[in-house]
């Protein structure tokens, strides 16, 4: 792991987003924080507050759950079919997560993927005193602005507790901090793609993930299995920029591309010239 980079504080929420949707990104790094939470932050509810990737770590098995009904959910029962998209938050934040939520809903449409047929989308509270009407509440929004089958297990929002959050926290590296004076969390403006099997697979940052990039993100996790053919040559043709946090055109990719355009067009013009030149020779011998 490389050293960890000087943290940014931000004492606004719109600086907080933005220094969120434009820090630097390496495989297993720190990244600056985010905390728009409103006001001015204590310094030290911030210390801890980070994204440190884990990319190929599994999350633990056994972590469970519950849904606003109080009904338990296994995390291990989401894996294996497809890829998972993970987001960490609470439902009474004033800003950010709803930020983070709606920028996913949004990316989520505009991929052409969609929630519990395509990957597995799920929310979970880092509140251990959450509020099961307000996650109610803002399942039902968000599957509104999806769009499609309202069934609420396309896309879960399901309530932690002092074990089972935590442990997942650690697992994909959110680092997270609790201020008591503004009776708030401080937390950075991320989701996490999970390949089936329940390893880390990719960050998406910001709270204006571009539809390109989730969809690659998501046919990148699911190891071809999602998308279509296309999506797997376009993936060829675009790499995960940790600089950037973006997919940007891989040169390699497209100059593989190109050749093969070039063999195959190379190829059907030698076949037809050598059938115009079998067909000459058939008529001279006639």
């Amino acid at each position: 792991m490389t050293a960890a980079r000087p943290r940014i504080w931000a004492g606004t929420a719109l600086v907080t987003v933005l220094l969120t949707a434009g820090g630097v990104g390496a495989s297993d790094r720190r990244l600056p924080p985010a905390f728009p939470q409103g006001g001015e932050q204590p310094l030290a509810a911030l210390q801890d507050v980070d994204v440190i990737e884990h990319l190929g770590d599994h999350i633990p098995s056994g972590l469970t759950f519950r849904d606003p009904d109080g009904r338990k959910v296994e995390m291990d029962a989401m894996l294996g079919g497809r890829p998972i998209l993970v987001t960490l938050g609470y439902y009474r934040c004033p800003m950010l997560c709803n930020l983070v939520l709606d920028g996913l809903a949004k990316a989520m449409k505009g991929s052409g993927l969609s929630p519990g047929k395509d990957f597995q989308a799920v929310s979970v509270s880092i509140d251990p005193h959450e509020d099961a009407k307000l996650a109610r509440d803002t399942r039902g929004r968000l599957l509104r602005l999806v769009g499609g089958d309202p069934d609420p297990g396309r896309w879960p929002f399901l309530l932690g507790d002092a074990a089972a959050s935590p442990a997942l926290a650690e697992a994909v590296g959110f680092k997270y901090a609790y201020d008591s004076l503004s009776q708030q969390f401080a937390h950075a403006a991320v989701a996490f793609v999970l390949t089936p099997d329940g390893r880390v697979s990719r960050y998406l940052y910001g709270v204006d993930v571009l539809a390109r990039d989730f969809r690659l993100a998501m046919v990148e996790a699911g190891g071809g299995k999602v998308g279509t053919s296309f999506d797997r040559v376009l993936l060829s043709c675009f790499k995960y920029d940790p600089i950037n946090r973006r997919y940007a055109p891989y040169v390699m990719g497209f100059m593989r591309i190109g050749a093969g355009l070039v063999f195959v067009a190379l190829a059907t013009l030698l076949t037809v010239l050598w059938r115009k030149e079998l067909v000459m020779r058939r008529r001279r011998v006639a």
